[in-house]
């Protein structure tokens, strides 16, 4: 029954008028679709159907969700017009309580998709909806892992300026050419990205870590060559390293090459011949974008590997900011500081932390670049500076380190945002 709910909103809207009347193909769909879920809510025994009958099922499916991704697409655009953009740092990705509804209506529901699988199609929908409009520079080529991380984060309709360095990221992103920067920062399989690490520590004051994405690396082996032919491997360094036994297993007599980033590697083997056995460790989506073939799949030595990007932006101190990090109740506060050189200064940091009931995720050494044998720390913190006890932190931390600079505070990222294609 049509009154009981389903697409009952959509046929008002057609029906007084308020918008062009409904694509033929997809709004009969949806009736046949809801009509055989009616009969499958109201029928306990499996029903049997020939496979013609199946193969309209799937269609008819198919047509419904193009229907209702388009009426999606035109109520954000709408929904956008009518209040502008949100406060806060912007995002294309659904928000956590919207993921934890559809997980609900998932389980609800009872079918057979899991709710990984649901949070990845409609992380997708939501990226591809998106009215951001932003500039953002990123490690490029298109596709590298960078670029995925960008546009989980801003959406497909905004412009993405390629970079050949993580540097580039930075100079764009000081100079004010791209509103925002995304680079690489910790891989939970090799740990740092140390280049990045360098940069936010050395970079204008005014460059801030205001929001973190999180995506779930699966590397792959491409080329046009069989398995058995590969000579070369290319790949960015932490792609090796994170593939490291898997190629010495399957590839042992291969030689390995470093680039600049995975999609370069993939640009790299797409153009050579299989006679000259060149292959890339790069993701499906470079397969796509290069035309070369996967000859192995998932072949990181971790099935648990997730990269870490942060999101970098100039802030102006004087101009009143509406995008802003707002206290959300859990977040992250990124700092770099120098102890003072007496005994005992990494102790009264880290005394200081622990009095104030302060959690940290994360701390780690680099060599500090303007006097040798010394180190500065990158320290990872629950809380945002706003809040009175990280105050009440940070000031008590100047007196036991020679400089602190506060990175950023931004929502805490727990789970992978995305996964790669």
């Amino acid at each position: 029954s049509m009154d009981s709910g389903g697409p009952r909103g959509i046929l008002n809207m057609a029906d007084t008028g308020q918008q062009k009347p409904l694509p033929g193909a997809g709004y009969p769909a949806l009736l046949r679709v809801m009509g055989r879920m009616s009969v499958s809510l109201s029928t306990a025994a499996q029903v049997s159907r020939e496979e013609e009958e199946l193969v309209q099922i799937l269609n008819d499916c198919d047509d419904a969700l193009v229907l209702l991704l388009n009426e999606r697409a035109k109520a954000l655009e709408a929904l956008w017009k009518a209040r502008g953009p949100e406060e806060g740092i912007p995002s294309a990705a659904l928000s956590e309580a919207s993921l934890e509804r559809l997980k609900a209506t998932n389980e609800a529901v009872g079918g057979p998709l899991p709710d990984g699988s649901i949070r990845n199609i409609f992380q997708e929908v939501s990226k591809m909806c998106s009215q951001l409009r932003h500039s953002v520079s990123y490690l490029g080529p298109p596709a590298t892992f960078s670029h995925q991380a960008a546009r989980t984060r801003f959406g497909v309709n905004s412009c993405y300026v390629q970079c050949d360095r993580i540097s580039d990221i930075f100079y764009h992103v000081e100079k004010g050419t791209t509103d925002y920067g995304v680079a690489p920062v910790e891989n939970s399989t090799e740990g740092a990205v140390t280049q990045t690490l360098d940069l936010l520590a050395n970079s204008d004051e005014v460059v801030q870590v205001v929001a973190e994405v999180c995506l779930d690396i699966q590397h792959n082996l491409l080329s046009h060559a069989d398995l058995h032919r590969i000579q070369r491997v290319y790949s960015h360094p932490q792609a090796l390293a994170q593939c490291r036994q898997w190629l010495q297993t399957n590839v042992p007599g291969a030689t390995i090459h470093s680039e600049a980033s995975t999609a370069r590697a993939a640009q790299i083997a797409s153009q050579a011949s299989a006679e000259e056995g060149i292959a890339a460790v790069s993701s499906t989506l470079a397969s796509e974008l290069y035309s070369i073939p996967i000859r192995a799949a998932s072949i990181q030595d971790l099935t648990s590997n997730m990269t870490r990007f942060v999101v970098i932006r100039k802030q102006n101190p004087d101009v009143p900011d509406k995008h802003k990090t707002s206290p959300t109740g859990d977040d992250k506060t990124m700092l770099v500081l120098n102890t003072a050189d007496r005994v005992g200064a990494l102790h009264d940091v880290l005394n200081t932390l622990q009095n104030k009931k302060i959690n940290l995720s994360r701390i780690e050494s680099r060599p500090c670049k303007a006097k040798a044998w010394e180190y500065i720390f990158f320290v990872d913190m629950h809380g945002h500076r706003e809040e009175p006890h990280i105050q009440a932190a940070l000031e008590e931390l100047k007196t036991h380190c020679s400089h602190i600079r506060v990175l950023g505070s931004f929502p805490f990222v727990r789970a992978a945002t995305a996964k790669t294609a």
